[in-house]
């Protein structure tokens, strides 16, 4: 059996920002995760949707980061982006 291609699926918790302390579950440690929220359109063509968009990005660092007893995966919320 191949397990090369297996990839580890695990709890995330977002920190900061529109989605702090939402948890989501990550398959291999993306860098940058996307939250988005839907925004009222009035107006427009049909079929037209809007999108807020936040960035959240890996902490790193952290105690339990590689693996160790901690927090596990955190996700600290990007003011600047994008």
């Amino acid at each position: 059996m191949e397990t090369a291609d297996v990839t580890v699926r695990e709890d995330a918790v977002l920190v900061g920002g529109p989605a702090d302390g939402v948890r989501v579950v990550v398959a291999g440690r993306p860098r940058v995760v996307q939250v988005t929220y839907p925004c009222g359109v009035e107006g427009g063509p049909d079929g037209v949707r809007v999108e807020g968009v936040y960035v959240y990005r890996r902490v790193l660092g952290e105690e339990g980061e590689e693996g160790g007893a901690g927090r596990g995966v955190r996700y600290g919320f990007d003011v600047a982006s994008p």
